[in-house]
């Protein structure tokens, strides 16, 4: 049903790499990445994930060794099946960036 994964916050730096990297886990036969809706607008493209994320990950199991926050685009958003966000809130946000994927 869904091959394609894309998990959402705000900066891509805690939540949505997180997510990320739990998904993966869980369902390794699907492709699972995740972006920021404000990552640019902050200054945080290309930036590692938040250290106490990591540590927090790190304490459950997950490594977010080897990310980079990267900012949703609609053409991002037209690659994933299904987009997850962390908030109600960042739906509209999505929606701002990438119309498409509302559905």
């Amino acid at each position: 049903m869904f091959n394609k994964i894309l998990v959402v916050c705000v900066g891509n730096i805690c939540r949505s790499p997180t997510g990320e990297r739990i998904l993966q886990s869980k369902i390794p036969n699907k492709t699972v990445c995740s972006a920021g809706v404000g990552t640019a607008k902050s200054g945080l493209s290309g930036k590692p994930a938040d250290k106490m994320a990591a540590a927090v990950a790190e304490e459950h199991g997950y490594s977010l060794e080897g990310h980079q926050a990267q900012q949703l685009t609609s053409e991002l958003a037209r690659d994933y099946d299904l987009i997850l966000v962390m908030e109600k809130g960042h739906i509209e946000a999505v929606t701002n960036i990438a119309p498409e994927a509302r559905g």
